[in-house]
């Protein structure tokens, strides 16, 4: 079957993106699938952060686990993915088993200078490090793309609120070591962030709606540049996916 047409100001879906994921499902193999399911991750974590911090947030129905899974967290955590497992142990407290610890820093390390990043921060950071490792090219390079924009559009708010950007920045790498001490304009980042003028540019948008509008328009235009060569595989349907869910 055939994928509607989407554009990017057009006013609403004419489908169910959820129920073109069940017919999507039927039409790829399984192993394909999966990157589809993995995909949607990020509406889980949403979910699973609102559950699990109480943030007393909407469910979002976009992701692959059930609300009642998360509105029984603690009795279900052990069928949830393993970087969340890690997590709530760690946030709660509580052990996975009698023989089985929550991974901690070495005891040798000297953590003396870490920073201690927000509890939403640390969770990102775990998932990011499987999401930007995917066997699949489209999802890694998307991964870290949504990571590093996230990162520089944190940044920004960060200098023009007066606040350390470092407990709000995800991971540790040569971009968040810049973000975090640069005091250039553009955070001397042209070369290795092409689109940071355009990022800087809209974040300096007052009326809200617009801003966030063009980001999408942003973060369109890259699921486009990254699929320029794909007609109908994978990429392309997990492309589709992306898109329907910025419309």
């Amino acid at each position: 079957a055939g994928l509607p047409e989407l554009l990017m100001d057009q006013e609403r879906k004419d489908f169910s993106v959820n129920a073109l994921k069940e017919e999507v499902k039927d039409n790829i193999h399984p192993s394909d699938f999966k990157l589809v399911k993995f995909l949607h991750l990020p509406y889980d974590n949403e979910n699973f952060l609102n559950q699990l911090l109480k943030r007393g947030l909407e469910y979002s129905d976009m992701g692959n686990i059930e609300k009642s899974i998360f509105d029984e967290l603690d009795e279900n955590v052990s069928i949830l993915p393993p970087y969340m497992q890690d997590f709530y142990y760690q946030i709660t407290g509580k052990q996975k088993s009698e023989d089985a610890e929550v991974d901690e820093p070495e005891a040798e390390k000297d953590d003396s200078f870490l920073v201690e990043k927000l509890p939403e921060v640390l969770f990102q950071e775990k998932f990011f490090d499987l999401a930007v490792k995917s066997n699949n090219q489209f999802l890694a390079q998307w991964f870290m793309f949504i990571r590093d924009f996230s990162n520089v559009l944190s940044a920004i708010n960060c200098r023009r609120l007066g606040i350390d950007p470092a407990k709000h920045l995800v991971g540790s790498y040569p971009l968040v070591e810049v973000l975090e001490k640069s005091q250039s304009a553009d955070f001397g980042l042209k070369q290795e962030v092409d689109y940071i003028d355009r990022v800087i540019q809209i974040s300096e948008i007052t009326d809200i709606i617009e801003r966030e509008r063009k980001f999408d328009l942003l973060k369109w235009d890259m699921v486009t540049e990254l699929t320029t060569w794909d007609y109908f595989n994978i990429n392309f349907i997990l492309a589709f996916f992306i898109k329907a869910g910025i419309i």
